[in-house]
């Protein structure tokens, strides 16, 4: 996969000076994958599992704007499900351009099974269930955004990742706010 990147650039090279086998090394361009191979099987994971965690994320969004009661929840699941679509759009290309792959969403039976839990609540027992468990998989998507600060190679990718990590802990912490004030559901309380 990536002998075959490497080769085109390499043809590309020699086609543009004219074909006179001369070799001129060429920055690396933002379509290439990760130099080391550790690093681009590490960049293709992250992308593949973050496209999935995404889209259990959305998912649970759309619940929520049929199902959520307080128009500040309201609000913010709406912002989870258009800035979590459009960063799984933009995870999937740069699946494709970097390491010529792509990958559709996809959840686990435990995880169908908790979206359908999900769907059956209504009312208070669903805006706490859907706060509690947003909170626990935002949590989830930081731990992975930090990992790829510290291994991700592409500029775009990192700049992905610190959006996360700042994103969701903001939601994280409005979340906690309301199921303590809407609920009473205080952060160090048992739930």
């Amino acid at each position: 996969m990536m002998g075959k990147a490497f080769s085109r650039v390499a043809v590309l090279v020699l086609v543009a000076v004219g074909g006179a086998g001369i070799a001129i090394a060429a920055p690396a361009a933002a379509e290439e994958p990760a130099p080391e191979e550790s690093t681009a099987k590490f960049e293709v994971d992250f992308l593949m599992d973050m496209i999935d965690h995404h889209a259990m994320a959305v998912e649970m969004a759309e619940i929520c704007l049929v199902k959520a009661v307080h128009p500040e929840l309201l609000e913010t699941c709406e912002a989870i499900k258009t800035s979590q679509s459009q960063q799984i759009d933009q995870m999937q290309s740069w699946l494709q351009e970097w390491y010529d792959m792509s990958h559709e969403p996809m959840m686990n039976p435990g995880q169908m099974r908790q979206m359908e839990r999900l769907a059956s609540l209504s009312g208070a027992e669903f805006e706490v269930e859907f706060m509690q468990s947003m909170i626990k998989h935002h949590r989830q998507a930081i731990r992975e955004g930090e990992m790829c600060l510290r291994r991700g190679y592409h500029d775009e990718l990192l700049d992905l990742c610190e959006n996360i990590i700042a994103a969701q802990s903001a939601e994280i912490a409005k979340m906690e706010q309301w199921l303590c004030e809407w609920y009473d559901r205080c952060r160090g309380q048992a739930a």
